[in-house]
């Protein structure tokens, strides 16, 4: 069995999220997107940010091999899980930007790009290699 951060005595860097440390599915939890975000104990937002944590495990587990799913009976990988919360911060804040750009005052716009590259790296390892 490989060891992840899940495994042994990980006690976790975000929230409550992980197998670790109060998720019995090792996706990444409310608390973990919102710790990931700085809102703290707002709660005037969880729904959103729900509904884009959902969005961020299924575009993950759309995007890896079976074998790295927790579905699948294995533990998710510290970079998938992080990934996760990556994706779902960024799904939160792309409601600021519903055209593709941002405002950043007297900065002027700053368009803002369809992939991050911190994602797509952490996430090449894991990614379902498909020969057609």
């Amino acid at each position: 069995m490989t060891v992840t951060p899940f495994s042994g005595d990980y006690s976790g860097e975000y929230g409550t999220g992980g197998a670790a440390t109060g998720s019995s599915t090792g996706w990444p939890v409310l608390g973990d997107v919102k710790d990931y975000l700085r809102l703290g104990a707002d709660t005037t937002d969880d729904a959103v940010v729900t509904n884009q944590l959902n969005a961020a495990i299924g575009w993950v587990s759309s995007r890896v091999g079976p074998q790295w799913l927790p579905e699948s009976g294995g533990l998710l990988p510290y970079p998938l899980f992080t990934v996760t919360i990556m994706e779902a911060g960024r799904l939160y804040r792309r409601r600021d930007s519903v055209d593709g750009t941002i405002g950043w005052g007297d900065m002027g716009v700053v368009r803002v790009g369809p992939k991050d590259p911190d994602i797509e790296t952490l996430i090449a390892p894991y990614l379902n290699v498909v020969f057609a």
